[in-house]
């Protein structure tokens, strides 16, 4: 175990009351991502590819664009010289705002500047461009969120990596365990999820310079090399491009990006609904150690000595719901005409917006429910030993069939057998498993008395789970994603 235990990161730092109307129905977000997505911090990204892009020209032709020139328009594109406001404004009166955004930049630069503002582009270099800005950097945050989460549960695994546990299959009573291993499981493939996010990372952040259709029409006028010039602004920009984008880069490059949260958040999903129906009276393994304690119901008073309903478990279920809902929309938006239309750019404004903000949420209010996750330990021992050995059966079947162990072996489907029976007989007399193995001429001609009370204990029978549990701790510890 790690001498610190990782604390759950908050949504907004401890006396910083968030400004609600930038929260997702004024209720959900985090400060990071409240920085990167709405009106105010999309008219910023867009400047700043119309900025970028004014020193990329002159870096590649500073015979045609001036490096001070250049040097002032990245300068002025900005917010600290423009006033949003009027970019509304121009963009109610133009129905169109990158013209918007481009009529503020020339208002505050020089008049000869002027000119290069937009120059050689289209509205789509800007906003796609500034979109995969935005986009780069929210995958950042959801990866540092993911890994929080992740690091606790491997802590709260390590710590629970001897605590006696009955793990089910099919809602059954199926193998002893450890209460740690059930998380070492989804801390596995929350590794897996950021791997894949890593890859989205690497290869769907996809910027443009290229014209109306992306050929580069503006550019070769003056004879330049559109090509270079795409690839070296969004190398500058630290994004990827397209050789033959259409007025936009492909789709499914957006789709790739809620592809990797939503498979994320169905792994976040299965923890939720393994941990919420624990905290449930009728397994009731599991228990809210957090001191500030919420009230469980308007209606029912009682519920308050459970500390609440599960509620955060509950939400992350609820943004599953929507993330799938943002997944299907964004995989129909792949139907692109070529080279392109609007069909698919007033949703994705709203689903970026909303989704990042939404899940990284929930990633963090899901990450302070596993740090407060308590263990009944009572209750989960005594899961295991009520039913009275028979989950054993599987060990006592396997040690007959092995002839190292027993100079007479039986055969597979008779021992089987004779287990299944002697298993029914022990559950449905409530005597221990134990007992009637010793009760079976069968058996004990075969195993010693010692040898079977130790393969008929439940509580020692769990196969490799501490080992497991403590292989993904040092695989997916504190490792970083990007």
């Amino acid at each position: 175990m790690p001498e610190e235990k990782t604390q759950p990161k908050r949504r907004f730092p401890e006396g910083i009351k968030p400004d609600v109307s930038r929260l997702v129905v004024q209720r959900y977000g985090t400060q990071e991502m409240c920085a990167i997505w709405g009106s105010e911090q999309t008219f910023e990204y867009s400047l700043r590819a119309q900025g970028k892009a004014s020193k990329t020209l002159s870096k590649l032709h500073p015979d045609i664009l001036p490096p001070e020139i250049a040097d002032e328009i990245q300068e002025k594109a900005s917010l600290k010289y423009i006033d949003s406001e009027k970019i509304r404004d121009l963009e109610e009166k133009k129905g169109h705002d990158v013209i918007a955004i481009n009529m503020c930049i020339e208002d505050v630069v020089s008049p000869d500047a002027r000119r290069f503002v937009n120059f050689l582009r289209t509205s789509a270099d800007t906003t796609e461009s500034a979109k995969a800005l935005q986009l780069k950097r929210s995958l950042a945050v959801i990866a540092d969120s993911t890994e929080n989460l992740r690091d606790i549960m491997i802590e709260k695994s390590l710590e629970w990596k001897d605590k006696p546990f009955m793990d089910q299959t099919h809602l059954l009573d199926a193998l002893p365990s450890y209460a740690g291993r059930a998380f070492a499981h989804y801390t596995e493939m929350i590794q897996s999820g950021l791997k894949l996010l890593r890859f989205v990372y690497d290869n769907s952040i996809v910027g443009k310079w290229g014209d109306a259709t992306g050929s580069h029409h503006s550019a070769t006028t003056l004879k330049i090399d559109g090509m270079e010039l795409q690839r070296e602004y969004c190398k500058d920009l630290g994004i990827g491009c397209m050789t033959a984008a259409a007025q936009v880069p492909g789709l499914e490059f957006q789709a790739d990006i809620l592809y990797a949260l939503t498979r994320i958040g169905e792994t976040l999903n299965n923890l939720a609904n393994y941990v919420a129906p624990g905290k449930g009276d009728d397994i009731n393994v599991f228990m809210d150690t957090n001191p500030k304690k919420r009230k469980g119901s308007g209606a029912m008073p009682h519920k308050d000595a459970k500390g609440g309903n599960p509620t955060k478990e509950e939400q992350f279920m609820s943004q599953r719901n929507r993330m799938m809902g943002n997944l299907v929309t964004t995989v129909m938006n792949c139907e692109m005409p070529y080279a392109r239309n609007l069909e698919a750019s007033s949703d994705m404004r709203i689903v970026f917006d909303e989704a990042f903000k939404y899940f990284d949420h929930c990633i963090r209010e899901l990450a302070g429910v596993m740090y407060h996750l308590g263990l009944n330990e009572e209750r989960s021992t005594e899961r295991v030993l009520r039913t009275n050995g028979i989950v054993t059966s599987e060990q006592v079947l396997t040690y007959l069939l092995d002839p190292r162990n027993v100079t007479s072996s039986m055969p597979r489907s008779e021992a089987h057998d004779l287990l299944g029976r002697l298993s029914i007989q022990s559950y449905k007399s409530k005597v221990p498993f134990i007992n009637v193995l010793l009760q079976t001429p069968e058996i004990t001609s075969r195993i010693g008395k010692e040898t079977l009370c130790d393969l008929a204990n439940p509580i020692k029978y769990v196969g490799q789970t501490r080992e497991i549990i403590e292989q993904v701790a040092r695989d997916c510890y504190k490792i970083k994603t990007l």
